[in-house]
């Protein structure tokens, strides 16, 4: 370590007053505990202190890695402030403390400070997709709260829809599977449909007991393990909940697969993709996709 511009003494020797001169008497160590005990004085002529080199800001990333399974850890970074480390070497040894602080500490601050988010990876077998669509006589909520069966919706007709604050509303599918929040707040707006088809489907999902009905690849939004997320409705479990008009929670209580042949809408908002189907929040048609069933 360089010189800190303070003279310190090893050991005391006791001298006469009168005229300087030492007593003859044996020296001793100069410590804290003696009552003679003389602290380090600043000289900065004897003992010109050597030149410190401050770090500057440094940061690190590393993703949470202790989530269990079925979750994925957040990035979060780990700082080293300006001035948190020194040298009286150089710049770049001080810089390097802190990497090196960073390095040691960044894994462990991110288990502490990281969130663990449900990971969902949608199905293969054509159950990811996003062209879902609702069966005919579902009702549709307006922006007055009144409702009307989907089949007869119009174009340009407004619906009233959802702006849930954790979410960038989209129309991708992937962009969606990839999103879960724990938290469900929201704001009631306006959104117009900009494309509405009629077509024909031989499989549906109903859930509990016709509440709500929509092919498999429907994008569903449901709370699972505390997480809200969105999911095909051909992946909708027994005990995930559902989120109503009056802003309920709701459990999933029944399951069927029904195989007679139905009349559905695929159905496009923009800018805002979520509306109120038979009560229920949902996610509309994902208008890039335009296969049939």
């Amino acid at each position: 370590m360089g010189n800190t511009g303070y003279k310190s003494f090893a050991a005391l020797e006791l001298y006469y007053v009168d005229d300087g001169t030492p007593t003859g008497q044996p020296t001793k160590p100069n410590v804290v505990t003696d009552p003679d005990y003389i602290a380090p004085v600043l000289d900065t002529v004897t003992c010109a202190p050597s030149t410190r080199y401050y770090s500057v800001e440094k940061k690190l990333s590393a993703k949470r890695n202790n989530c269990g399974s079925g979750y994925t850890g957040s990035t979060v970074t780990l700082t080293s402030y300006p001035n948190q480390f020194f040298s009286t070497v150089s710049l770049a040894d001080a810089n390097a403390q802190a990497d090196a602080w960073l390095a040691a500490n960044v894994q462990t601050y991110a288990n502490n400070a990281g969130k663990c988010e449900v990971t969902y990876t949608p199905p293969t077998g054509g159950g990811g997709g996003g062209s879902g669509c609702l069966v005919e006589g579902t009702l549709i909520t307006l922006p007055d709260g009144t409702t009307k069966p989907i089949e007869e919706l119009t174009l340009d007709q407004l619906l009233l829809s959802v702006e849930i604050e954790t979410l960038q509303d989209t129309n991708n599918t992937e962009e969606l599977y990839k999103w879960s929040s724990t938290d469900l707040s929201e704001n009631r707006i306006v959104s117009p449909i900009t494309k509405l088809t009629h077509k024909i489907a031989y499989e549906t999902i109903i859930v509990n007991d016709g509440l709500f009905e929509a092919t498999p690849t429907h994008l569903q939004l449901v709370q699972r393990d505390g997480f809200w997320r969105f999911i095909p409705l051909g992946d909708i479990q027994l005990g995930d909940n559902l989120y109503t008009i009056n802003q309920e929670i709701i459990p999933v209580t029944a399951v069927t697969v029904n195989l007679e042949k139905r009349n559905i809408y695929p159905m496009t908002l923009n800018p805002f993709h979520t509306f109120f189907a038979n009560g229920i929040l949902t996610h509309n048609y994902k208008q890039a996709i335009d296969t049939d069933y």
